[in-house]
């Protein structure tokens, strides 16, 4: 080969040094919440809910990576999307040194607030420090060397300059990628993963970049699935489950493609929930799909299929709540082919994580009829006329479905209707004492949780249930 094509050798010495411990992710549905952290609850600043944190953190690790980086995002803007709800002030997302368990940290903290959070460093600080001299190692500038010289032999790339200095244009904030292009009239911003990144930093360059009408894509030298560190994993789940590899063998391949190549990793996910395990080829730069809008590069749409899955699930809990309710309100209930019928809705519920009773007599039916009720705006399978019948019903003898009762019929738009059928009055002067009753005993009100789960699935425009 000539001078101009030579292909650059990695530094071996270093790649054998850096090589990662294995890092174990959470199993799927394990909770996320570090048990002891300080901050028990914050605050969501759009609906000025009190939130518990273990609540928010949740046991989805894919929407926890993704909440991070909506979190510090919105904080470098300052509108903060949590604060702590003892103090106010803002709050962001952390992973504990000890184990894979996540808690929030006080963005400020001066020793007011009995939650103290910055007693010692997380496990992202402590990796950022730990990495943050491959920022300039012989692997690092010869990565940007690859990429440079990749990008060179393909003709659709313009502009190619190794960390120049951009300029925003609004508010004159600079960046130094680490190699800069322009591709079909959009400039791209590549930096090379090695060391850890603070969340932080990601999101500033991400917003930067979004504004000024460019790109960001990272690539890494190394990604699998047993050494990804959490700078890897926030970079990953906030770019369509994908993630671009430079090495050796991509160069070798551009250079004999004449185009720049790239090792694409990604993931698919799984009817119901989680994904699969990485997925790898190498792909050409030009089948990939650029979003600057969402600042994502990537090769298979993770979220596009993800939303397909999503929407034959919610085509099948709908007809799953449609057959339900039928049943719920005609003869099925004490049908002939109740018995078989209701093990047919068993099955179906039990795809969605919902376990029925082995006889339908065992369900709370009354409850069911009651939201039903509501939500038809008459008694449901009864003989009654007014859906103020069924209101006065619960009122004397299911004190404890009242809460829901009365939150389906708020939400349904029944409050003011119901209140005028029947004795004009009479509804409005029970509601004052049943106010009476609940100051005096609030346990006789207290729903039974143990139809929650099934509640959920077939009335989800009531959650949260109160």
């Amino acid at each position: 080969m000539d001078e101009q094509t030579t292909i650059l050798q990695p530094d071996d010495r270093y790649l054998r040094t850096a090589r990662r411990r294995a890092q174990e992710r959470p199993e799927s549905g394990q909770p996320l919440w570090l048990e002891r952290a300080q901050v028990k609850e914050i605050m969501d600043t759009e609906t000025g809910r009190h939130l518990a944190a273990a609540s928010v953190m949740g046991s989805a690790y894919e929407r926890l990576m993704q909440l991070r980086m909506e979190v510090r995002t919105r904080m470098l803007k300052s509108d903060p999307l949590y604060r702590c709800s003892i103090c106010g002030v803002p709050v962001y997302i952390c992973r504990a040194q000890e184990e894979f368990k996540f808690f929030f940290r006080h963005q400020e903290e001066d020793g007011s607030c009995p939650a103290q959070t910055r007693g010692g460093l997380s496990q992202d600080e402590i990796d950022a420090r730990k990495y943050n001299g491959a920022k300039e190692s012989k692997l690092h500038r010869r990565m940007k060397d690859w990429v440079c010289q990749c990008l060179a032999l393909d003709g659709k790339f313009e502009s190619i300059e190794q960390e120049p200095t951009w300029k925003g244009k609004l508010t004159g904030d600079r960046r130094r990628p680490d190699v800069r292009a322009v591709v079909d009239g959009l400039p791209i911003a590549f930096e090379i993963q090695l060391s850890t990144t603070h969340l932080n930093v990601i999101a500033a360059r991400r917003d930067f970049y979004q504004r000024e009408g460019g790109l960001l894509v990272w690539l890494f030298a190394e990604f699998d699935t047993d050494h990804r560190r959490m700078t890897d994993d926030d970079v990953f789940y906030n770019n369509n489950l994908n993630a671009f590899v430079v090495n050796q063998k991509t160069v070798e391949a551009s250079l004999q493609a004449g185009e720049f190549l790239l090792d694409c990793a990604w993931v698919l996910p799984i009817k119901g929930g989680g994904h699969s395990g990485l997925h790898k080829r190498i792909v050409p730069f030009r089948e990939l799909s650029l979003n600057p809008a969402t600042q994502s590069a990537y090769y298979f749409d993770y979220a596009g299929a993800k939303r397909q899955f999503e929407d034959e699930i919610n085509a099948e809990k709908g007809q799953l709540r449609s057959d339900f309710e039928a049943w719920m309100g005609a003869t099925g209930y004490h049908g002939a082919n109740s018995a078989s019928q209701w093990d047919e809705f068993r099955i179906r519920l039990r795809r969605f994580g919902v376990e029925l009773p082995k006889y339908n007599n065992h369900i709370d039916r009354e409850l069911l009829t009651d939201l039903y009720s509501a939500k038809n705006n008459r008694p449901w399978g009864q003989r009654q006329k007014h859906l103020v019948e069924v209101a006065h019903r619960v009122a004397n003898s299911e004190k404890e479905h009242l809460t829901w009762f009365m939150h389906a019929a708020r939400h349904y738009g029944r409050a003011d209707s119901m209140s005028e059928e029947g004795t004009p009055g009479l509804w409005l002067r029970r509601l004052k004492e049943l106010r009476i009753e609940y100051r005096q005993t609030p346990e006789r009100f207290e729903p039974d949780r143990r139809a929650q789960a099934l509640v959920e699935l077939l009335f989800p425009e009531l959650r949260p249930l109160p």
